[in-house]
């Protein structure tokens, strides 16, 4: 079983436009509106892929009303906390004339820390030896990075795979409790290690390095590059080339195909083969909508996954 935790969702509103112009009024071509938020976007994808999973979390007041219903009507599993507040609004503007993505991201409304001890105790009857929980995304104030921290360390206990996926001090923190896999795109792991990685040597290093706190497993994506993987071995999964229409949700939707395919006890190349394929077909798509399993099935053959020489031999 695969559960995903979300801590800080969002409804997610992608407006198109034909350009984007600064101080001006500016007309909507298009616009929709999707359930958000990293654990949440790996479970869409999840069920775009044939798989299951548990979706849970915080959902604050009327929006996340919302956000379980749309979620429900999608066919997803959800467990969520209501809580007080509101969700918060996330928009995106996307700009056709240079495929560029604007997005504006709210805080989060102010969560109660009983809420925490609420998802401790209900994560604590789901999760079983063997099930695998992904933990990814921001932390609503005024919440404490730790709580990511712990959140493994009490799944780590019972035999659960962890999986994560944040960003600064939620990156930082969670990765003090070594889950079994760590996965950030060049920037976050920039912050991370507090070093810029300008190409794939520096970041195969930085993997390294923190593969070397204690994490089996660090998945790092590259974009257009694709993504990297380092573990006991090495490898270089590469993309195939589209024409990229918004990158919104293409590192979560890498995530989905990586943890599904492992779930399943697929091999680590043929994870990467579907994560790969997931995150590009994602870009294919406006805003938030995410990947569609037509696109993924195509371009999973034209995924490329390859062992990195330079780096087997130390592995020993």
């Amino acid at each position: 079983m695969i559960v995903t935790v979300t801590l800080n969702p969002a409804m997610d509103q992608t407006l198109v436009l034909p350009k984007f112009v600064a101080g001006d009024t500016l007309r909507v071509k298009s616009s929709r509106i999707d359930p958000g938020g990293k654990g949440i976007n790996v479970s869409r994808v999840i069920r775009e892929l044939g798989g299951e999973s548990i979706a849970m979390g915080f959902a604050p007041g009327a929006l996340g009303r919302f956000l379980l219903q749309t979620l429900e009507a999608q066919g997803i599993i959800c467990d969520f906390i209501r809580t007080t507040g509101e969700m918060r609004t996330n928009i995106t503007l996307l700009d056709e004339s240079r495929h560029l993505n604007t997005i504006l991201s709210e805080p989060g409304p102010a969560t109660n820390i009983e809420a925490v001890s609420d998802l401790k105790a209900r994560l604590g009857r789901i999760l079983r030896e063997g099930d695998w929980l992904v933990i990814a995304g921001s932390i609503p104030p005024p919440l404490d990075a730790s709580v990511y921290a712990d959140l493994i360390r009490d799944a780590s206990e019972v035999g659960v795979h962890t999986l994560l996926d944040a960003d600064g001090e939620a990156l930082a923190q969670g990765a003090s409790a070594q889950p079994e896999i760590l996965k950030g795109n060049r920037r976050e792991l920039e912050r991370l290690i507090g070093s810029r990685l300008g190409d794939e040597k520096s970041t195969l290093a930085a993997a390294r390095k923190v593969q070397a706190w204690g994490i089996p497993l660090v998945l790092v994506t590259r974009g257009r590059q694709g993504a990297v993987a380092v573990g006991e071995r090495v490898l270089r999964g590469i993309a195939p080339r589209v024409r990229a229409i918004s990158a919104v949700g293409s590192g979560d939707a890498f995530l989905a195909g990586m943890v599904l395919t492992l779930s399943r006890g697929g091999s680590l190349e043929e994870a990467m083969e579907l994560g790969i394929a997931s995150g590009t077909a994602a870009v294919l798509t406006p805003g938030t909508e995410l990947c569609h399993r037509r696109e993924v099935d195509i371009l999973r053959s034209r995924v490329r996954v390859e062992p990195i020489e330079s780096l087997v031999g130390s592995n020993g």
